[in-house]
Order: structure tokens, then sequence, then C-alpha cells
């Protein structure tokens, strides 16, 4: 050290101001080479008698021959600026930079204490010592120039690695007899002529890395192993060239940069129906120990160090994977896996996963799977359906459990009942579960095709419990849920689930009823397994093979975030065992259904109506959509109900149901009608109003009093009369059906013409009905009118409807993200407001 320096004067926040200041900016290259080398003489030698520093600007004099000159530092955006009361302005400009190396050694010893001068600095002030400034000039006070150079102590910088701890940086002299004293140390201040530049150049370089003091140990430490990654990167050979740096232990392994880590999962087989899981880490072609794997969790976005191995990071590319992963994989001592998570694992696309001979000859089976045999005994079954009872029972023959997802019309009843008949001497009883609709559907298909199959309801009179042979059961989901209780006690060998859509709710009781099913093999059916969102998906594949899928929350935060992203993947994992055929690709002969929309002006009467609802509606709510959700959704859709109403008939609104009939569609079909029975044809009219049905029917009456009506809504109790009747009748007639209750289980193949009332939000309801009479059997093509009430909300449904229907498409094949309102519309106003 500097035994007899300058006399100093400063406060904690000057010295504080000016640390600042030469640490972030590279200040000695304002300077030309000559004269620093000038400076740093004068400093060497104590040249300076006092250095006055203040947090705007710094006073540094030398008393010759009782006068004092002086030079002055202030501080602007282009650096340090001088002002001299020297003649010769270079040794002025000399004493002032000799005046910064000053401070920098003053900072230095402050940093003993806390050599990154942080909130911890130590306060020494000296005392307030006011100078003023000269006005005289000094005369020729030029400096000696033969200054003697005095030998000084070399700095080291001796790195090192700690794996628990991160980057040590211990800054040393070593003096002319090699022996080494830690900068920071007791026996440093016995030391003279010390390179103290070069040492408050690594404080400064060593703060702008992000190391923090050790004030105990003298050592710099750099604990996040991110930082670390970026000094090796840009700043260590800038450091190799300003500092003579020493490597101790495996720190030297730090000088072949940041390592790529790549991951894998092992997978092993493990009896028939399982599997092994583990994890692989490689650097190049060497594989880590089990006793570094744990450090790799580190390792994600940023970096870490392993011994042996130096600074590593994980594969960018794999991160989003193995986050994944981490969040999925459940108990990490987890051993079992079923062998179907393996199109969960081989979804992702930069997860590498390894099967085992076994594994891999399984998982290739799934991909080319032998259809040949079980469906070709079934002589009345279509070309396509036997392969599809042969592709069914070849998934469950590999442990994995489908979903048939025919498009509606193509018989999944009829070849799910061949493939539970296609194995004899079954020791168990299989369990369909169905809307209660379609309970007659399956006993009447059951016992027409599959006569040896012994058949019963479940119901409270009758129930698993008073079963003496194997049989099939059918169950609606109602009597499901009052019978969940018998569940826990009874094993089935296959458990069908017909419209297996209505479990979309995974928090439902039915949805828990399902769940709780033991069966060997699994099946649901379903021609829109996606009605609203990807999301249906989930629940659907919950009760056929947990897990494929990984966790609800996560598969609706990253459709959230990126829909496209996700949904590509979603088809990935769900395609293996999902089969699904379209009429056009597997039914040629079925001729095609001609869909027309007939736009439906509101008259004068339907427009002020509908005006004043719209208007109270925005005034009420405001034109944020979310928000008025959020606030009041049942008031929001009650009004738009209301909306929708006033576009089919004004006497559907609540307060008119004694006024007259009052819409435009009314007029239409009636007009329609007249045409369509004079023919002779057969016409099918949908609506979600039943009380619009009514209206409808007093109109035909009056009307068009020839004209048969037959009805079927929740209200009919025997659904089989009217269809039979609308089926086998030779005269025209008109079936007025609920869109629901009309939508599932029956069918009116008969049907010439279908008539579509009003737009429902959820366009698979609507295919649902339409395929009632669009299905095989059917000769001549079947015409489907859509009417929508011109300029209203009904416009805004099917504009909605048409972009429900990409998501279909592109994870099953033919249903692109979530819809809902919001997500579609961005205010209320839009939504609703009549248009011109």
């Amino acid at each position: 050290m500097i035994s007899n320096g300058p006399s100093r004067t400063f406060t904690h926040e000057a010295v504080e101001a000016w640390f600042k200041r030469l640490c972030t900016a590279e200040w000695e290259k304002c300077f030309s080479a000559e004269l620093l080398k000038k400076a740093q003489e004068l400093y060497r030698s104590g040249y300076l008698s006092t250095i006055d520093i203040q947090e705007n600007q710094a006073i540094f004099t030398k008393k010759i021959n009782r006068e004092e000159s002086y030079s002055v530092v202030e501080w602007s955006d282009q650096g340090p600026q001088v002002r001299t009361s020297l003649e010769d302005e270079e040794v002025g400009i000399a004493i002032a930079t000799a005046g910064l190396y000053e401070i920098e050694e003053l900072i230095s010893e402050l940093q003993q204490d806390d050599p990154l001068l942080g909130e911890g600095c130590l306060d020494e002030d000296q005392g307030e010592k006011n100078f003023e400034e000269a006005d005289h000039e000094i005369e020729n006070d030029k400096v000696d120039e033969q200054v003697e150079e005095t030998h000084s102590t070399a700095l080291f910088i001796r790195i090192e690695v700690s794996s628990q701890k991160g980057l040590r940086a211990i800054p040393e002299w070593k003096n002319s007899n090699n022996s080494r004293v830690p900068v920071y140390s007791k026996e440093a201040t016995e030391l003279e002529n010390c390179d103290r530049p070069a040492l408050m150049r690594f404080v400064t370089e060593a703060g702008r890395n992000g190391f923090s003091f050790q004030k105990k140990s003298g050592e710099f430490l750099l604990s996040d192993w991110s930082k670390v990654a970026r000094l090796i990167e840009e700043n260590l050979r800038k450091w190799e060239d300003s500092f003579q740096i020493e490597y101790g232990g495996q720190a030297h392994l730090l000088k072949q940069g940041q390592r790529t880590l790549n991951w894998e999962i092992e997978a092993r087989s493990q009896g028939n129906e399982n599997m092994m899981l583990r994890e692989n880490f490689h650097i190049g072609n060497r594989r880590l120990g089990i006793q570094h794997i744990r450090k790799v969790n580190k390792a994600r976005q940023g970096a870490t160090f392993i011994r042996g191995h130096g600074l590593v990071k994980l594969d960018q590319a794999q991160v989003e994977d193995f986050e994944w992963w981490q969040r999925n994989r459940g108990d990490a001592k987890r051993a079992h896996w079923p062998r179907y998570m393996l199109f969960s694992l081989f979804a992702r696309k930069y997860l590498k996963t390894r099967a085992d001979g076994q594994l891999a000859h399984w998982r290739d089976s799934i991909k080319k799977l032998n259809t040949n045999g079980v469906g070709k005994k079934f002589s009345f079954l279509r070309p396509y359906q036997k392969k599809g009872v042969a592709h069914l029972h070849a998934l469950h023959e590999l442990g994995c459990h489908p979903l048939l997802a025919d498009e509606m019309g193509l018989g999944k009843t009829m070849q799910t009942l061949a493939l539970l008949n296609s194995t004899k001497d079954a020791e168990l009883s299989d369990l369909v579960t169905c809307p209660a609709s379609v309970v007659p559907v399956w006993v009447k298909e059951a016992k027409q095709r599959f006569p040896s199959l012994t058949v019963k309801i479940l119901r409270k009179d009758e129930t698993f419990q008073e079963e003496d042979r194997p049989s099939l059961w059918i169950a609606s989901y109602t009597q499901l849920r009052r019978h969940r209780s018998l569940l826990d006690k009874k094993e089935f060998r296959y458990a069908v689930l017909d419209e297996a859509q209505l479990i979309k709710n995974p928090k439902a009781k039915v949805t828990q009823a399902c769940l709780t099913i033991n069966a060997k093999h699994r099946l649901a059916l379903s021609g829109t397994p996606i009605e609203n969102s990807a999301l249906d998906l989930w629940t659907i594949f919950r009760f056929l093979m947990p897990g494929l899928l990984g966790a609800r929350k996560e598969l609706e935060h990253c459709l959230s975030e990126d829909s496209a992203k996700t949904l590509e993947l979603l088809k990935r994992q769900v395609t293996p065992f999902v089969l699904r055929r379209m009429k056009n690709e597997v039914a040629s002969e079925l001729p095609p259904k001609i869909e027309t929309e007939l736009p439906c002006p509101l008259n004068d009467e339907q427009r002020k109506a509908y005006k004043l609802l719209a208007e109270g509606g925005l005034q009420t709510h405001g034109s944020n959509l979310k928000e008025a959700i959020r606030s009041s959704s049942m008031h929001v859709f009650s009004l738009l109900t209301r909306l929708r109403q006033a576009c089919c008939d004004l006497a559907l609104l609540p307060g008119r149901e004694h006024l007259p009939a009052s819409g435009t569609k009314s007029d239409l079909l009636i007009e329609k009608l007249h045409d369509l029975s004079c023919s002779g044809a057969k016409v099918l009219v949908f609506s979600q109003f039943t009380t619009f049905l009514k209206l409808l029917k007093k109109r035909i009456k009056l009307e068009i009093p020839e004209l048969e009506i037959l009805e079927l809504t929740g209200t009919t109790r025997d659904r089989s009369k009217p269809v039979d009747r609308f089926e086998n009748s030779a005269e025209p007639a008109i079936m007025l059906a609920s869109l629901k209750a009309a939508g599932l289980g029956v069918t009116l193949k008969s049907a010439d013409y279908v008539f579509l009332m009003d737009p429902w939000w959820n366009p698979a309801v609507e295919e649902q009905a339409i395929d009632r009479a669009h299905r095989i059997g059917r000769e001549k093509p079947t015409f489907i009118y859509r009417m929508v009430a011109q300029g209203t909300i009904e416009e805004r449904v099917r504009q909605l409807q048409l972009q429900k229907k990409e998501t279909f498409r592109q994870v099953i094949g033919e249903l692109e993200k979530p819809s809902g309102l919001v997500d579609h519309f961005t205010s209320l106003e839009e939504l609703i407001e009549l248009k011109e």
C-alpha cells in the first residue's frame, strides 16, 4: 500500500457517486497512453498533497513552495472533464488523472468492508473542507519527469469452483519472494507498492459481472451459474488479458465454455401392460452418473457446474418438454407406467425417447394394426364396419382403449355390438352407458342382430347384484350415477360410453361415476367428441387412458397460450387411438346432403321489439362483453335468449303469449310446406324452442289441414310411435322436433327436407340432428335449410358455428381454437346490435 498518500476529504455519498462513475465507464480511454503513463507515475510517487471528493466534482492539489496548484474533475456524458490552475494544461490533466487513481485506491480500501460499495459502504467523513478556487495562476510549476519508478507488487486472481456455492475469485498479492497473500487479509497491510490500479479494475469488473464480496473470507463469489456462463462467454478472455488468472481444482474446465446437456427417457418393458421409465443425460458421448442427475433441474434455462464435465446447460430446444415432464411425471418413485403413455411421450417434439425392443415392436404394431379376421364373420356388416370392428379389437388386444368417432349414421352401435359378440364364452359382463333416449336403440339392435346376447337394463329393480351369468348391461347415464356405489364391487369385460361427449364436464357426478367403472377394455363412441373446445376430448381420454393428455389445467393453459401448437400436439397424441371415417369416404352410395341458408329479414314489429331489447341490454350491462358475463352471466344469457326468440316469433317473448303469432320465419316455412306437401315430401323441422314448435303446429293445422303432423320433444313418452309413423307412412308428413330431444337415438331417414328454424351456438348439436335423416339406407338427396334472421344475433351465431368446426377438423380429422363468446366478440354491442 502507498504509505505517504495525500490528505483525503470525502463523504459516503460522494465516494459512492464516484464509484458508480468509475465503474460504469472505461474512463481511461478518455486520455492518451502517454498521459496515463505519466499520471500513474505521479500516483505511485504520492505526488498529490490533498484530494477533496464531492458528489459533483473532485479537487486535487499539489503544494509547491507554499503555493497550491490544483486540478478539478467534473463528470459529463462524455466522461471526465478537467480544468486546472496550471499554465501547462498537460501537467494539470496528469494531476487530475492521478487523482482519479487516488479515488480508486480509496474505494479499494473501503472495500475491505464492502468492496462493491453497496448500501453497507462505510461513511468515513473526515470533515467538510471547503476549497476556494484560486484566481491567480501558479508560475512555471512543471513536474519533474525524472520520477523514479518503484517496483509494484503484482496482483493475481485465483479462480476456484464450488459446485454448491458457485464461482470463487480470490485476489492475491504476489511479492518478490513469490509468496501469496490474499489482498483483503491482515498480512496485506504490511505490503508496499501494491498494484492498486489493477485491484481497482478487478473490483470494478467483479461488480459489473454480479460478484458479491465475502468479508470473512476476503473472496468474491458469483453463485448464479447463468451469470457465470455469461462471464465465461463474454469476459473471460478479457480477464485473462487484463489480469494474471490462475485456475484451481476443476476451474480449468470453465475454459472449454458452456457445454450442451442432452436429455432422453429410456423406456423398459415390464410385463405385458406396463413399462419402467428412466431419465438419461448425455454430454457428447458421455452419460452422466446418477450422482449428477439431481443437479440437472438447475440447468434448464440457465446453467450449472458438474464435476468432471464443467459448465453445462440443457439443450434449449428440450426445455419446454423437460418442464412438461417434471410437471407430469408424478411421484419420482413411480415405477409402473401404462404402455400407452409412450404415445404421450413420443408426441413431444424434442423429447428423445428410447424404447427397448419389446416396446418398440408393440408401438409399431399399433401404428400398423392387423385388422384381419374378427369382423369378417358378421355377414350383415358393411366392409368399413368389418374393418372398424377388427381395428377396435386389435387395439384392445394391444392394451389400448380407443375412441370410435365415425361420422353419425355410419353404425357405431352395430360395430360395438359386433365387437362385444366377437369373443364367445365371456367370463365377465359388458356395460354400455348411453343417454336414456338411446337405451331402446341398443336393446333393439342387440336383439335383432345378436340374439345370443343376454341383454339387461340397469334400473331400480334390476341391478348388477342380481345377475346369474355374464350379460350385456345397458345403463342410462342417470341410472349409472344412481347406482355408482355398486361399481366399486363390479368388474366388467368391456365398458362402453355412447355419446361420450356427455361426460365433458370432469366435475359432474355422472362423469365421476363413469370414471369409477372397472373394466378390462374401454371404448368411447362419439361422432362429435369435440363440441365446444378441445378440452372436451380431455375427459373422454381420462376415461379411456388416464394420463395420456396430461393434466387438464396444463392443457387449458397451453390452449390459451398457443392453441395452434397445442392442437397439433394433441392430434399426435390421440391419432393412434381414434378411428374416424366420413360418409363420403366409406359410404359412397349415400346420396349427398345439400345445405342452403335462407335469410329471413325481420318484419317491422320484430325489428322494433329487437331494438328495444338490444338497447335495454346495453344500457343495463354496458358494451364490455367480458365484464358483463363476469358480473351477471345469467342476465346476459337471458338477454341473448330473448333476442333469439324475437328473431323467431314475438309470441315467444314473456307477456306476449296471448298475442297473435308474428314472425317471418313462420311465414316462410308455411310457404315452403304448401309446395312440399303437394309433392308428397316428408319434412323434418327442428327448433330449440318447444313453444315455437307449438305455434308452428297451430299455423300448419289452420293453413294446411291435410298435412299430418307428428311431434318429438322432451315430453314425448314413447318416441318409437311418432318415429315409426313418420318412417312408414306413405303420405306426406311433417315432424316437429326439439333440437336436443330428437338429436340422439332416432332414425328419420325418410325425411326429404330438414328445416333448422334457429341456429344454436354448438354446431355439433345441429349436425347430430341433421344426421337423423342423412343416414345409411337413404336413396335420395337430403335438403337442409337453415333459417337465419338477417342483421341479428343469429348471423353472429352462425359465424361462431363455422369457427368451432375448425377445432374438430384439426384434432380429430374433421372440428382451431377453443370457442367462447368473449373469444370471438369484443363487445356486447357487436354481438347483439341490429344491422341494416
